[in-house]
Order: C-alpha cells, then structure tokens, then sequence
C-alpha cells in the first residue's frame, strides 16, 4: 500500500508497507506532471538484495504462481485532489509449487493475495495513468510468476521481500518487457543499475528451475 501526496503537481512518495525501505518511506526528485503514460517514483531502500542467496534468505516463501484476478484500490482525499493519496493492486494467484515456505501452513493449490504496488489507468490531469515504483510491472492475469514473499503487517495477505527483485515471469520475457517503460520517461542510473540486477538474478532463477 503507497500513500503519496501532490503539491503544484509534483510527485511526492509516502509511507509503504514494505520493509526494506529506508523509514518506511520513498521519495522522488521533483517530476512534473507532463504527457507521460507512467508515473515511477524512485524508491529509497535501506538494503536489497544483492544476489540470489539473500533474495532467498530473506524470503520466508518462495513459490511458483499463477495470477487469477486483481483489485485495485485507489483513494484521493477529495473530488477536488488530482493525485491519489493512496494506490496498490491486490493480486489473487494460486499456488503451483512452494520451493520454501518458513510457516509450514502453505499447501499446492492454495489461493492467496499478494499485494503490489502499482495502479493502471488512473485518472490525473485528464489523463489515465500508471503509478509505481522503479518502474514495477504489475503481474498480468493467467500468466506464472516466481515470487519471494513474506506476510504482510497490515493483513491478511502477502507482500514482495524485496520490492521489484521479488517477481519473475516463469516464461522468459525479453529485457524491454520486464519493466515498465514508454520513450518519455527517464530512468535514472541508480534504477538502472537495479534493472541489471534484475536481469541477472532472473538468468539465475530460471536456470535454477530448469
């Protein structure tokens, strides 16, 4: 779950439920609101992962799933706001294999919510657009993802570990369609530097599960 909040159409982050950020906050350079389709803030994280043994160790379930809908909630203080002050989709996946699971409660068939922190299609400045972080690319429906969980604070539901390095398609997808992205957007190097962990972790994990 994100809570941001605008101010003479900047951007601004909030706090988050995930806990590899720094303060349970992120935050964003200035970027103003122009014809872009997505809106990414950069998130600030007091550690990630930095290889494929910590994205484990620090992953109380690890498991092969498959996407079966989505809820997206979406709130703004009033009629009046443009900006959201909280956003997060809410996926429904089914279990097909649990490659760790620290609770010993999980079974194959199993329907859980994992929660993820983007939302399509809002509405902003009269036009619809994406808010997410680093560019996260929410989990499409009927697809199977690979995920690194542990259970959420504030529900009954799970959250990604590691925020972006926590999710990959089963079926390998090329580089271009792992992140969002449209040709205005600017990724800065620190987010690049991420993407390229991304992509090697992700080599690994479908070597892995050959």
């Amino acid at each position: 779950m994100i809570r941001i909040a605008i101010a003479s159409l900047l951007l601004v982050s909030g706090c988050s439920t995930n806990e590899v950020t720094a303060n349970n906050k992120m935050t964003q350079n200035v970027v103003p609101l122009d014809e872009r389709t997505i809106i990414s803030s950069l998130g600030k994280y007091t550690s990630l992962a930095s290889n494929l043994a910590e994205l484990e160790n620090t992953s109380p379930v690890i498991v092969e799933v498959t996407k079966n809908n989505e809820k997206q909630t979406v709130t703004k203080e009033s009629e009046q706001n443009s900006m959201p002050t909280e956003f997060y989709t809410m996926s429904s996946v089914t279990i097909k294999d649990i490659q760790k699971d620290a609770s010993s409660s999980l079974k194959v068939g199993d329907k859980i919510e994992v929660m993820e922190n983007v939302a399509t299609d809002v509405l902003i400045a009269g036009k619809k657009r994406t808010l997410t972080f680093d560019y996260y690319k929410k989990m499409n429906i009927g697809n199977s993802y690979y995920l690194y969980l542990r259970n959420s604070t504030s529900g009954d539901n799970y959250v990604l570990t590691n925020a972006f390095l926590s999710k990959y398609p089963v079926n390998k997808e090329p580089t271009n369609e792992l992140f969002l992205n449209e040709t205005s957007s600017t990724h800065s190097l620190e987010n690049l530097d991420y993407q390229d962990l991304y992509e090697d972790l992700y080599t690994e994990i479908l070597q892995e599960n050959e």
